[in-house]
């Protein structure tokens, strides 16, 4: 197994952003004396932190690279600061643009990943798990399946925010990254109108898969979104079972992700 770190220069974002890339090379067992080698090119996910996390938070709380090393997949691990993985046009931030385009033909050029949809997945946790359905489903021709893990599914509800005392209550941080919060319903921003948006244009929707434990304060939310799929007929894969928004809950139902995709 093999882990890069580093920056890459984007456009999307007009800076430099950091990135880690866990890649299924040189699987060597020293005491077995054998070597696995990994098929070129490889099938790639790209993994998305949530709040407050960074490129290298999934290589300290999970672990990722057992993962990716059992599998034989690559990782991409971006870093996408507190933004929801959505295009904020004010300040010249288009994250979604990032994680649905660029990013993907960054590291496709750099890495020996595969170009084929099939072999090419979006997961993420809590904000990650938002940002993995909406560009999942708006960049539909890049990736093949979708992973949410507590996704933090707040588009509903956002114009009902007020000051809060913390980023998940508050008004202003919400604008910041939804821009009019009155208009986020309806937009690329809402994963129900993308469905209905993809339904209509009679467009291939990416399988989904979705976990949340049954004690996280997002398990409403992610609930209502599965209810929403089962009603217009959605492949979807459904895991609830006992569980916090936590890493240990997060660890256990990415390694399930990642068995369930077709590797």
């Amino acid at each position: 197994m093999v882990l890069f770190r580093g920056d890459i220069k984007c456009k999307s974002l007009q800076r430099r952003t950091s990135v880690s890339v866990i890649l299924p090379a040189d699987n060597i067992h020293y005491l077995q004396g054998t070597e696995e080698i990994a098929e070129k090119p490889y099938k790639t996910l790209y993994l998305l932190h949530g709040l407050f996390g960074s490129d290298d938070i999934f290589l300290a709380n999970t672990t990722i690279q057992k993962f990716a090393e059992d599998h034989n997949i690559a990782v991409v691990l971006p870093s996408g600061e507190n933004s929801f993985y959505v295009d904020q046009k004010d300040s010249h931030k288009y994250y979604g643009e990032f994680i649905g385009r660029e990013l993907v033909e960054m590291t496709r050029n750099i890495f020996p990943l595969s170009h084929k949809k099939e072999d090419t997945y979006l997961a993420g946790f809590s904000m990650g798990g938002y940002g993995a359905i909406r560009n999942g489903l708006k960049y539909h021709g890049t990736f093949g399946c979708i992973g949410a893990i507590s996704a933090a599914l707040l588009s509903d509800d956002l114009h009902n925010w007020g000051e809060g005392d913390d980023l998940l209550s508050s008004r202003s941080f919400a604008q910041s990254c939804f821009g009019d919060l009155d208009k986020v319903i309806g937009s690329d921003m809402d994963p129900k109108f993308l469905i209905d948006d993809l339904i209509a244009k009679n467009i291939e929707i990416p399988k989904i898969f979705m976990a949340v434990g049954d004690n996280d304060f997002l398990y409403n939310e992610n609930i209502d979104y599965y209810n929403y799929l089962k009603s217009r007929n959605v492949d979807v894969e459904f895991r609830c079972s006992p569980g916090e928004h936590t890493w240990e809950f997060c660890n256990d139902y990415i390694k399930e992700f990642i068995e369930w995709l077709p590797l």
